[in-house]
C-alpha cells in the first residue's frame, strides 16, 4: 500500500498545484505598476495588502474583460513590498527596472537599503542593482521613460524624509538612470526649471521631447496645487533643456495619481485620476474621465464617445497600450469607495475610441508593418516564449474526479482566509493600524 499512497500523494499534490495556477485570484491593489512582456501582461506590486507576488494576464488569447484568467508567476518573487514606484522596460524588452516608491521588507520594516531592482524576465529573478555615480535619494510619485540610448528620465518625485511625522520633500531635479554604465547622473540645468512636482505622468516622443501632464506641484513653501492641465512641461533630453506648451481645446479637470498612454500616431491618451482641494477631507472625481492630447498641435479633445460604457471614476490604476487596446487594471473606485476587482480590466480601443468589453489578439494584427516600439512600454518584438505545460493522465476516472473535487474545496478554504485577511487589512489600513501611505502637507486624503 505505500507505493499507491505515494503515488496518491503526488497525484494529489500534482492536481492542486495546477488548480491554484490555472485559478489564481490576486488580491485587490492600487499605485502598484503592470509592463507588457511576451504578450504577458505582469502586475506587482501595489497597496492594501503585503504581496510579494508577480503574475501577469495572457494577451495572446481573447478574453471578455469580466472574466479573466490571471497566472501567478512567483507568489514570493519581490524583494521587497512596494508601492507608489515606477517601472521602465529595457530597449530589448528583456529588463524590468523598478525604482523609487515606498518599500517594506519582509519583516516589514522600511526598507531603503537598495533604491533600484531589476527583474530579468528570461530567468524570471529579481536581484538588487550595483550603481554608481551620483547619490540620488529614495523618491516617490514618480514616472519614469527611457531614451533610444538606454538611459532612463525621472524628474522630480516626492520624498518622505521623516517616516514617523509622515513629511517629506519635493523635487525639481532631473536624475538619469544609464542602464548601459549602471550609472546615476543628476543634470546641471539652469533656466526655466518648473515647479517641483510628483505625481504627473510621463511620456517620451520620438524626437527625444519628453511630455509630462498633470499632478502636484509644489508652488510656494507651503502652497501645493494640482498642476494646470493647459501648461503641459518638456524636457529635451538631447539639448537637456526645459520648455512649457500652453493648449488648445477641450477643458480637462486637473488631476493626479491618472494613467496616460502614447500612442502611435501621436496621441497622449490619459484616464482617470482623482482631484483634491487642500484642507479638503476626501479626493474627488475628474471630468472628463478620459481625453486626448495631439502631441503636434498640443490640442486637447474628448473622443467622441468615450463616455459612454465607460469605467468608474478611479485613481491608483494602471494602464497599457497593446496594439488597438489601452487595458486598464486595478485602482480605487471613487463612485463605489472600494478597490477595483481584481476580476475585471477595463479596455479601451484607440481606433474605434470606444470602451469594449472584448480582448480578441486577432483584432491587433497590423494591416502593413509590425508597430515599432515607442517609449513607453506598449508591445514587444521578442518572440513569445512557450510556457511548461503538464499533462497527467488518470486511470480510475471515479479517482480522478474525487481528487479534483478535493482540489477544489482546499483551494476554496485557501482563498476563503487569504480574502479574510484581506478584508482585515484594508479595514486596518482605513483605520490608520496599517503603516500610511505618507503625504505632503495637505494632501492626506486616501479618497
Amino acid at each position: 500500500m505505500y507505493i499507491p499512497f505515494k503515488l496518491f500523494k503526488i497525484i494529489f499534490c500534482t492536481l492542486l498545484l495546477i488548480n491554484l495556477i490555472l485559478c489564481y485570484n490576486p488580491p485587490k491593489r492600487y499605485l502598484h505598476n503592470s509592463v507588457i512582456i511576451d504578450n504577458k501582461l505582469l502586475v506587482f506590486g501595489g497597496s492594501i495588502d503585503y504581496t510579494y507576488e508577480l503574475f501577469y494576464l495572457d494577451l495572446s488569447t481573447s478574453f471578455e474583460n469580466n472574466k479573466l484568467t490571471w497566472t501567478s508567476i512567483n507568489e514570493n518573487s519581490l524583494p521587497v513590498y512596494i508601492w507608489r514606484a515606477t517601472t521602465v522596460l529595457s530597449l530589448d524588452n528583456s529588463t524590468i527596472y523598478l525604482y523609487g516608491g515606498f518599500m517594506l521588507n519582509k519583516n516589514n520594516n522600511y526598507d531603503y537599503s537598495n533604491l533600484v531592482y531589476t527583474y530579468d524576465y528570461s530567468t524570471s529573478t529579481w536581484s538588487a542593482s550595483n550603481l554608481g555615480g551620483d547619490t540620488v535619494p529614495p523618491r516617490q510619485d514618480i514616472e519614469g521613460v527611457i531614451d533610444n540610448s538606454g538611459k532612463i528620465y525621472i524628474f522630480g518625485g516626492y520624498n518622505a524624509t521623516n517616516l514617523a511625522s509622515s513629511t517629506g520633500l519635493l523635487y525639481d531635479d532631473m536624475n538619469v538612470l544609464n542602464t548601459i554604465s549602471s550609472t546615476w547622473t543628476t543634470l546641471s540645468i539652469s533656466g526655466n526649471i518648473p515647479n517641483k512636482c510628483s505625481h504627473y505622468t510621463a511620456n517620451i516622443l520620438p524626437n527625444g521631447i519628453i511630455v509630462y501632464i498633470g499632478g502636484l506641484e509644489q508652488v510656494t513653501d507651503a502652497n501645493f496645487t494640482l498642476v494646470d492641465m493647459n501648461k503641459i512641461k518638456l524636457f529635451d533630453t538631447i539639448n537637456l533643456e526645459w520648455s512649457e506648451k500652453i493648449t488648445t481645446g477641450d477643458i480637462i479637470d486637473s488631476r493626479q495619481y491618472f494613467s496616460s498612454v502614447l500612442t502611435p500616431d501621436g496621441y497622449i491618451i490619459i484616464f482617470g485620476g482623482c482631484s483634491y482641494t487642500p484642507g479638503s477631507s476626501y479626493f474627488s472625481s475628474v471630468s472628463p474621465k478620459l481625453a486626448r492630447l495631439n502631441t503636434d498641435t498640443f490640442e486637447w479633445s474628448i473622443p467622441s464617445g468615450s463616455e459612454e460604457n465607460s469605467p468608474p471614476s478611479i485613481y491608483g490604476h494602471t494602464a497599457n497600450l497593446y496594439y488597438d487596446f489601452m487595458i486598464i487594471t486595478f485602482g480605487f473606485n471613487l463612485d463605489t469607495k472600494l478597490y477595483s476587482s481584481s476580476g475585471q480590466v477595463y479596455l479601451y480601443n484607440i481606433k474605434s475610441n470606444k470602451w469594449v468589453t472584448t480582448f480578441s489578439p486577432t483584432e491587433n494584427k497590423p494591416t502593413t508593418t509590425t508597430p515599432t516600439r515607442t517609449f513607453t512600454p506598449i508591445i514587444t518584438t521578442s518572440p513569445a516564449k512557450k510556457s511548461n505545460s503538464l499533462a497527467i493522465g488518470l486511470g480510475v476516472g471515479i479517482g480522478a474526479a474525487v481528487l479534483i473535487t478535493c482540489s477544489f474545496i482546499i483551494t476554496f478554504i485557501i482563498r476563503r482566509n487569504r480574502n479574510s485577511q484581506q478584508f482585515r487589512n484594508e479595514q486596518q489600513f482605513r483605520n490608520g493600524q496599517l503603516p500610511q501611505i505618507l503625504e505632503i502637507p495637505g494632501s492626506n486624503q486616501r479618497y
